[in-house]
């Protein structure tokens, strides 16, 4: 298993070709005023139409430009015209080491300070923004050259029916609505790090084809679980396929989910699971959440996260928030794409800050944790699956399987475990991935108590057989996603007879079995029984798809067929079965009870006694249904 992860993004430069009326060997920045008002106008099917209004500035008498050279990375510029005055202004574009150079020639010269110069450059990018399955990514280049400029303002506008943006980096200075349109307004100091990343619509839909190699080496039947893609805060999951079905499936302590598998001696199995991976903006409720304080581990050191360390507990007494944190892992650490190979060494937290400059996600990660617990922050780890458009770094390679690590902290404000990519942060050059996690990261696998277990998908291997265990793409919802429950009855058997036997004044044993047939989980279901004496509920509090439960509860059959007390029933929402307490059985033990009675009787004509103990029990007989 590998875990490694990149973005890229683009780049914008600014060039000035001088005519100097007297002769100067250098010139600088401060030789002109240059001002952009830069509009970039989104259309339908994600190509825009992009506007760089520029005004020149002279800030000398005898100094001014000649021609204007703007130097554009990514797909050719189409459609290109430059204008001043109404006029158009002569342009040529090349391509130089497959890159763009706009190169702007002034017909006349504009000599004097003060003198500002304003001229359009306009053509369209096809590449501005991309659907991606239930989304689109919006991604404007940043300033490369910032000094040359000294104002800088930014507006993109994106169809409405693109959706709200789930993700956007910097955060805007505004937003506004403009017809069918959002407008969203940047400066140059938003722009200097990164440019502008964004994700449009509510959610996003991940398919996955996962497949688990168990190996039993041993002479005997063991029993092994297996991580699967959990619910979590930001995802809720749906199981198209898993098979073969496990024995059970529990929720762990940190919220994992762990399904038990039974495996012959000297055999292998192999367990082929289809997912769909609904992935959301907003933290939502449909889960069990995991409260920090439920355990006693989310602030404790493993091998991993040295909470201990001196030099993490110095570091933690000035860090103390988790954004403090975060800053000083993405600033201290760099990310070495060198170490980006099978079997790397995992270094912790503490040798991760004596090589600042050799770490890939897990030494971001683990830092994170580290300084976090150490601060008194509850803090964890994610493995899973990270999107990128990255073509050299994707997250999964041809042999093995390659994910990716970020850390969580819990959030006491909004009372949820908060996701955090520093490694992105790095490795973007300077996107946010703190104030608000985008719709690429999916959960595998989550790591509280121990640094290292539950193994996540993609990691369940044969030794010698490094295949790919992961294949993901962008997906649908599933068509049948509303909940399918079987619900099923049964009496407990007698030791001495074949079948249930029931006694109308004593209290039965039945099982109830609940199978969760959909292909989510199940929460908080309350199961309500009915009959036999019986009026109760009690709650299901987690039944994972493709797994079953049994419950155990106790009723009493009616002395006679009269009223609803004649069946058991047990229902969960608009799901039921029920069990009529009027079988057969029922009749055979009524018989039994009847002949009893007769004999009590007739021994009562010969026995005073017999006659006031037959009396006593007809009396309890009553009270048990009065």
């Amino acid at each position: 298993m590998r875990i490694v992860c990149l973005r890229f993004t683009s780049h914008l430069f600014v060039f000035y070709s001088l005519f100097f009326i007297f002769n100067s060997s250098s010139f600088a920045q401060e030789e002109f005023n240059v001002v952009y008002d830069t509009t970039y106008t989104v259309d339908k099917e994600g190509a825009a139409e992009v506007e760089q209004r520029i005004s020149l500035t002279n800030n000398f008498s005898k100094i001014y430009a000649s021609s204007y050279t703007l130097k554009i990375e990514g797909k050719k510029p189409d459609n290109l015209r430059t204008e001043s005055a109404g006029k158009q202004i002569q342009t040529e574009l090349k391509e130089i080491d497959g890159k763009y150079e706009i190169v702007i020639s002034f017909p006349e010269a504009l000599v004097g300070k003060g003198k500002t110069r304003v001229f359009s450059v306009r053509y369209t990018n096809s590449q501005i923004a991309t659907r991606n399955g239930q989304v689109w990514d919006v991604g404007i280049p940043k300033l490369a050259t910032p000094e040359l400029i000294n104002e800088y303002n930014l507006k993109v506008k994106v169809p409405s029916i693109f959706g709200a943006p789930a993700y956007i980096s910097p955060k805007p200075r505004n937003k506004s609505d403009e017809e069918s349109l959002q407008v969203f307004s940047f400066k140059k100091d938003d722009l200097t790090k990164a440019g502008v990343v964004a994700i449009f619509g509510d959610f996003q839909v991940f398919s996955f084809n996962l497949n688990y190699h168990l190996p039993n080496t041993s002479n005997k039947e063991i029993e092994t679980e297996i991580a699967l893609i959990p619910d979590t805060a930001y995802q809720k999951v749906y199981y198209e396929n898993l098979q073969p079905a496990p024995i059970s499936v529990r929720l762990d302590k940190d919220g994992n989910w762990m399904a038990k598998y039974k495996l012959k001696p000297q055999v292998s199995k192999e367990i082929v699971a289809q997912v769909s991976v609904q992935v959301f903006s907003q933290a939502q409720s449909h889960y069990l959440k995991v409260l920090p304080n439920s355990v006693n581990y989310y602030l404790s050191a493993t091998d991993k996260w040295q909470v201990n360390d001196d030099q993490i507990q110095s570091l933690a007494k000035t860090l103390k928030t988790p954004r403090q944190i975060y800053d000083f892992v993405v600033n201290k650490l760099d990310y070495d794409y060198s170490r980006v190979k099978e079997d790397v060494e995992r270094f912790g937290a503490v040798k991760a800050l004596e090589n600042p400059d050799r770490a890939i996600c897990m030494e971001f990660t683990d830092l994170f944790i580290a300084l976090s617990r150490a601060a008194g922050i509850p803090a964890r780890e994610i493995n899973g699956y990270a999107h990128t458009e990255n073509p050299e770094l994707q997250p999964l390679s041809l042999v093995a399987d390659v994910l990716h690590a970020w850390p969580e902290y819990w959030d006491e404000k909004k009372a949820v475990w908060q996701p955090v990519d520093p490694t992105w942060e790095d490795t973007t050059g300077g996107v946010d991935f703190f104030d608000k996690f985008d719709l690429s990261h999916v959960t595998f696998a989550i790591h509280g108590e121990s640094s290292v277990y539950p193994l996540p998908a993609g990691a369940y291997k044969e030794k010698g057989m490094p295949q790919k265990d992961i294949t993901a793409k962008f997906g649908v919802m599933p068509i049948l996603r509303n909940e399918q429950i079987e619900i099923k009855i049964t009496p407990a058997e007698t030791f001495f007879l074949p079948f249930s036997f029931d006694l109308p004044f004593i209290s039965n044993s039945y099982s109830i079995q609940i199978k969760n047939l959909g292909q989510s989980a199940l929460y908080n279901r309350p199961l309500i029984l009915k009959g036999g004496k019986l009026s109760t509920s009690t709650n299901v509090e987690f039944l994972a798809p493709y797994s079953s439960t049994v419950l155990q509860a106790t009723a009493r059959s009616p002395l006679f067929p009269f009223g609803t007390d004649s069946e058991l029933t047990a229902n969960i929402g608009d799901f039921s079965d029920s069990y009529s307490l009027e079988g057969e059985h029922i009749i055979v033990s009524r018989i039994v009870l009847f002949l009893t009675l007769v004999l009590l009787l007739i021994s009562a004509i010969f026995s005073p006694r017999a006659y006031k103990k037959v009396k006593q029990l007809v009396g309890k007989v009553r009270s048990l249904y009065n």
